[in-house]
């Protein structure tokens, strides 16, 4: 049968299980279970994408081996290809800057280009939460990281003639 949706959402469940937000709130249910959402409309690949797409990430410092995942575990687990890859696009890579490494390389991959999309837009929107809280915090994220990285990814889903231009958050 295959990996199917559900098991990427019961599999990001539990591998950011105990996990919270900028607020406090479960990373699954506040951040993972709406990007995953936004992106259904988009496919199964999409949406498996964005329930996964901070696994490898997260996890890779666990102290629990058990609890780690890597591209290659994914594979193990089923996990297809393209969102492998695409989880790959949007993994930030460790001392990796921002901008120029983490997004240049998200905008140039179409699914994990989408996946961004997704997860700058719930950013944005978790950003005014924050800025109850924190506001110089709030500010700094939003005009240092995702307003900028927002611009390189429409950009770079405007430009691409294959997969761009599709209706975008």
């Amino acid at each position: 049968m295959g990996f199917t949706v559900p098991d990427a959402h019961l599999l990001a469940l539990q591998a950011h299980e105990g996990q919270v937000d900028q607020q406090g709130r479960d990373y699954y249910l506040a951040h993972l279970q709406p990007v995953a959402r936004a992106l259904r409309p988009y496919g199964p690949h999409a949406e498996m994408a964005g329930a996964l797409h901070d696994i490898v990430e997260d996890t890779r410092d666990h102290p629990d081996p058990a609890r780690r995942y890597d591209l290659d575990r994914l594979r193990d687990l089923g996990v297809p290809e393209i969102v492998v890859e695409a989880i790959d696009a949007v993994t930030r890579r460790p001392g990796e800057p921002y901008i120029s490494g983490s997004i240049r390389r998200a905008a140039a991959h179409p699914l994990g280009r989408l996946v961004k999309l997704a997860d700058n837009k719930h950013n944005l929107a978790a950003n005014a939460e924050l800025a109850e809280v924190d506001p110089e915090k709030a500010r700094r994220l939003r005009e240092g990281r995702y307003r900028p990285a927002r611009r390189i990814l429409l950009a770079a889903e405007a430009a691409d003639p294959r997969n761009g231009r599709r209706i975008l958050f």
